[in-house]
């Protein structure tokens, strides 16, 4: 069985977030990698992340 891959961390240009003090993150899988970008809850780029997200044909 083939190991996944970690995934690769991210840095919020805005909060700078970490795994360590970030309480929210979001993912992103392209090309058969995964990224994961830690923020902190107000992180304005968390909220427009998460409208993406939501986004018709996404």
């Amino acid at each position: 069985m083939r190991e996944a891959a970690r995934p690769r961390v991210v840095v919020c240009p805005y909060c700078k977030a970490t795994d360590r003090d970030g309480d929210a993150r979001t993912l992103f899988a392209a090309g058969g990698v995964l990224s994961v970008t830690w923020h902190v809850r107000g992180c304005p780029h968390l909220a427009a992340d998460r409208i993406l997200a939501e986004a018709p044909g996404r």
